[in-house]
């Protein structure tokens, strides 16, 4: 009887290391599989839409862009932005690139938003 005792414990111990392990695989892959979203391509187009209409001034929108702290530079009639890690999963990095293109009196004319699949 006491041999049985010991089998059935050291079953008993083995059977929770493994569903130990296993809990911690399937929350290890619940993990590489999440994709966290920041900021979609129609939340940037949205919020552009609001807060810088067509003709707003060049300096309007680097201070925009400033506040938003999203990275740009300023290449005369174009301004170029880029919001890094908008979204990302276990192995792919998508990031917002915002075209802004200015008239001769450094007016908004228009805009255009794309996005770029990069890695980890």
């Amino acid at each position: 009887m006491r041999r049985q005792s010991k089998m059935l414990l050291v079953s008993a111990a083995s059977l929770i290391v493994i569903l130990i392990v296993a809990i911690q695989v399937i929350e290890f892959s619940r993990k590489l599989n999440q994709h966290v979203v920041n900021l979609t391509d129609e939340q940037a187009r949205l919020i552009i839409k609001n807060e810088l209409p067509i003709g707003t001034s060049k300096l309007s929108v680097k201070r925009f862009l400033d506040t938003k702290k999203w990275f740009y530079a300023d290449d005369g009639s174009i301004v170029q932005a880029i919001v890094y890690d908008a979204s990302h999963s276990f192995l792919v990095r998508t990031d917002i690139v915002i075209r802004f293109s200015f008239d001769s009196k450094d007016e908004l004319k228009s805009y255009e938003i794309k996005h770029f699949l990069t890695g980890p």
